[in-house]
């Protein structure tokens, strides 16, 4: 079984006799050879296998053919020995710490904005775990993502579309001194750009300190929208708001789509909870392996390192593929899949994709 490339530079001038210049030629992936030279190095290298003891192995001609379809299959796509020790030792580290600590580890990966995939994956992921999920907030976040002592994983600031790193600071050295209580009390002491106060309440970053975010939006635009933050929060002529009805899950899925760039506190089908048929839920998947079924859910952003995409519905997701020329829907657009769970002999499961039908927000 041929493990590391060394074993390829072995196999290549101790069996087949080849120059370590041709072996080394080989171990860089045939992938990259023309026709011409594909057929040059492997006759060189059957011919190699094929030498009489006892200068060489004295393989039979089909002995010759399967060690080079073996080496030819390998080449190119295996790690150097070295390489490989340090990618097993980072792994093992990652997934002792996921397996204790997971918490604790998606957050940092998503405060350094580290790893392979999209932010949201890692979300999803967070939430598939159990680990509550919160969008931005005065008076919990930082500027990046943060975890509470009683595990929320909260949003940082900096996530908050235009929103200045001087605000930011401001926000937070203002709050060590006294939780801000109101939307009043923000502006009072935090000099923040009308914009900025808008997008941290449609984002959630206000949660708890109004009725909802409608009624606080009503609030600021009650405030007028001349003069600075800090004007607006006066004491003075403070306007009466008339009851605002909250609003509904379809304006905060659009708000925090495009304040932070994905939803956190509401999910695509929650938006659309009255025009959902009766669907499998993705965790039942396994139980249902190589049957049809309609699944219910939304295509998070990002690449799954292969075909497909990954396809979430709050709770848990799965790598769907897409069957011929079925195109795959925009991100977190909330759809109906109708598939079949599969794998292969390698363990890879995922969800064949026969037909998606979109549901509007």
């Amino acid at each position: 079984m041929l493990l590391f490339q060394e074993q390829i530079l072995r196999v290549a001038t101790e069996i087949a006799g080849l120059s370590w210049a041709q072996a080394d030629h080989l171990r860089r992936g045939m992938s990259k050879f023309q026709p011409q030279e594909m057929s040059r190095i492997r006759q060189a290298f059957i011919q190699g296998c094929r030498r009489p003891a006892p200068e060489g192995p004295a393989f039979s001609p089909k002995q010759a053919e399967t060690l080079w379809e073996q080496v030819a299959a390998f080449s190119g796509y295996g790690f150097n020995q070295g390489h490989a020790t340090a990618y097993a030792q980072v792994s093992y580290r990652l997934a002792y710490l996921k397996a204790h600590w997971p918490a604790e580890l998606l957050c940092a990966r998503l405060a350094t904005h580290g790893g392979f995939h999209h932010q949201a994956i890692y979300l999803a992921e967070a939430m598939r775990l159990g680990i509550e999920v919160r969008p931005p907030h005065v008076n919990h976040s930082r500027a990046a993502f943060t975890l509470s002592p009683d595990k929320i994983l909260w949003m940082g600031l900096r996530q908050v579309r235009d929103l200045r790193r001087a605000a930011i600071k401001t926000i937070i050295t203002a709050r060590r001194q006294q939780p801000f209580a109101d939307l009043r009390d923000l502006l009072a002491r935090v000099d923040l750009q009308p914009r900025e106060v808008t997008h941290l309440i449609q984002c959630g970053a206000l949660d708890g300190l109004g009725n909802s975010r409608a009624e606080l939006l009503a609030e600021l635009a009650g405030m007028g929208q001349t003069g600075s933050a800090l004007q607006l929060a006066l004491p003075f002529d403070r306007p009466v708001v008339p009851p605002v009805p909250p609003e509904t899950l379809a304006q905060r899925l659009a708000w925090e789509r495009f304040v932070l760039g994905l939803p956190v506190s509401v999910q695509p089908l929650e938006a659309v909870a009255d025009q959902l048929p009766q669907a499998v839920p993705l965790m039942r998947l396994p139980e249902l392996a190589g049957q049809p079924v309609a699944v219910a859910g939304y295509r998070l952003p990002g690449w799954t390192g292969g075909q497909g995409f990954y396809l979430s519905d709050g709770q848990t997701f799965v790598l769907a593929r897409r069957a011929g020329s079925l195109k795959a829907p925009p991100p977190w657009q909330p759809v109906v899949v109708q598939g079949r769970r599969l794998n292969d002999a390698f363990g890879t499961t995922w969800l064949q994709v026969a037909q998606v039908t979109k549901l509007e927000v």
